[in-house]
C-alpha cells in the first residue's frame, strides 16, 4: 500500500472514529436540542475556508482523497459530530464544566497533534498546536453559549474572527488575479506541494 493510500485510510479511520463515538455516547438524541449551535459551528467553519481561501492556516491533508469532499466531510460531519457529543454530556456545575471542557479541549488537541505528525493536518503561516487548542477552547465555549446568549456569542465569534486576522495576517482585500473560470486551477495549486515551494 503507498503511502497516499495509508494517509487516505488514516483520514476514514478517524471520520468513523467520531462517528461511532457521536453513536456509542448516543449524543445523536439530543440533536434537536442542540442543532442551533451545531448551525453556528459550521458557518463559522464554513466562513474559515471563504476568509482564509488563499491563506489557509491549517489544512487536511488529502492524498489520495478528494479535498473538497474532505472538508465537507469535516465541515458538516465531523465537527458538529464532535461538539453534539461534547454539548450531549455537558455538566451543569461550574466546577464540571471547566474540568469537563479542559478535558475536551486536551482530548481534542492530543488527537490533532497525533494527527499533525501522522501527516493528516497541515499548519501554515504560524499555526501550530497552541492556536488549534485556543481554537478547540473557543468552539466548545460559544457553542456551549450559543442557545443561552447568541448575541454575547455573535460579537466574541467577530472579535475572535478580527484577533485571528490580524494576527495570522490574512489578506482579505487581495485582489484577485485570475477570474472565477480559474478557481479550480488556483485551488489545486494552493492544495498541492507547489505552493510550499514557491
Amino acid at each position: 500500500m503507498s503511502k497516499k493510500q495509508i494517509l487516505k485510510w488514516k483520514h476514514i479511520v478517524l471520520i468513523l472514529l467520531v462517528l461511532v463515538l457521536s453513536v456509542c455516547g448516543k449524543a445523536w438524541r439530543d440533536f434537536p436540542k442542540h442543532y442551533k449551535s451545531l448551525s453556528y459551528v459550521t458557518i463559522v467553519h464554513v466562513l474559515y475556508y471563504k476568509l482564509c481561501k488563499r491563506h489557509l492556516v491549517w489544512e487536511f491533508t488529502p492524498s489520495n482523497f478528494n479535498w473538497r469532499l474532505l472538508r465537507i466531510i469535516h465541515i458538516f460531519i465531523v465537527t458538529p459530530s464532535l461538539v453534539l457529543l461534547f454539548l450531549s454530556k455537558y455538566p451543569k456545575a461550574r466546577w464540571k464544566q471547566l474540568c469537563y471542557l479542559v478535558k475536551w479541549v486536551l482530548s481534542s488537541s492530543i488527537v490533532e497533534y497525533i494527527a499533525h505528525k501522522q501527516k493528516m493536518i497541515q499548519y501554515k503561516h504560524g499555526w501550530n498546536i497552541f492556536w488549534s487548542s485556543v481554537l478547540y477552547a473557543m468552539m466548545y465555549i460559544l457553542s456551549s453559549l450559543f442557545t443561552k446568549r447568541p448575541l454575547l456569542t455573535f460579537f466574541l465569534s467577530v472579535c475572535s474572527i478580527v484577533f485571528f486576522i490580524i494576527k495570522f495576517k490574512v489578506p482579505i482585500k487581495s485582489k484577485q488575479l485570475f477570474s472565477r473560470r480559474f478557481d479550480t486551477i488556483v485551488d489545486c495549486f494552493y492544495h498541492s506541494k507547489l505552493e510550499d515551494l514557491l
